[in-house]
């Protein structure tokens, strides 16, 4: 676990926030796929900033499945907590890295927290959107479109999520999630590339967008 890994930024009382924290590279926290960040039931002290890569976090059932609840990618924050204890898993998706810092009262951190909270709340309510009314072609197309959103003006771009994780994001299972991206080829509007099918190049941003509607 990466817990122990936090910097405590301390400044002068009464700004908690707003001024950037200086980091240097022996600060951040370079990850493996699959690796651990933190666990659920453990002291949140910290929050984290992509650096590069991809992270997942994810609730575990009554019953051991996983549920996905959200993703983030370069230069988003995540570990964000209502309370004082872990309710989630975070995982390194590929071959990450992470800035840690202390969040609490004596700590400085580059951006208001209220801020993350806010954000992270409008992805929550979005994606329950998606789940709730959408079927599985437009849950896919919903998805391809949020990680669309994180590379503006690119039409080539690399999810670096397996299909796997996208299923256990969207409440489909691997072979629907297969099938939608088939259906999504078919109809000209991106097509998949690499070794694993990750790199997406959109051919037609409107179709997509449409399909999500």
């Amino acid at each position: 676990m990466l817990q122990n890994h936090a910097i405590n930024h301390t400044t002068a009382r009464g700004h908690r926030y707003g001024a950037a924290a200086a980091t240097t590279k022996d600060q951040s926290i370079r990850l493996k796929a699959d690796e651990t960040i933190y666990s659920e039931g453990e002291h949140a002290l910290t929050i984290y900033h992509v650096e590069a890569g991809a992270v997942r976090i994810y609730r575990l059932t009554a019953a051991g499945q996983r549920y996905i609840l959200s993703f983030y990618g370069k230069g988003e924050w995540f570990g964000l907590e209502t309370g004082d204890i872990r309710t989630d898993f975070a995982e390194a998706v590929c071959e990450t890295c992470v800035t840690p810092f202390r969040a609490n009262h004596d700590a400085v951190v580059p951006i208001d927290l209220l801020h993350i909270a806010l954000t992270n709340l409008a992805k929550a309510q979005h994606k329950q959107l998606v789940i709730t009314e959408q079927s599985a072609l437009k849950r896919v197309a919903a998805f391809v479109c949020e990680m669309a959103d994180r590379h503006p003006g690119d039409c080539e771009f690399d999810m670096m999520i397996s299909r796997s994780d996208i299923a256990d994001y969207l409440g489909l299972t691997v072979e629907t999630v297969a099938r939608c991206f088939t259906k999504l080829r078919e109809k000209r509007i991106l097509c998949l590339n690499g070794k694993l099918q990750r790199i997406v190049r959109l051919l037609d941003r409107d179709a997509l967008i449409s399909l999500t509607i």
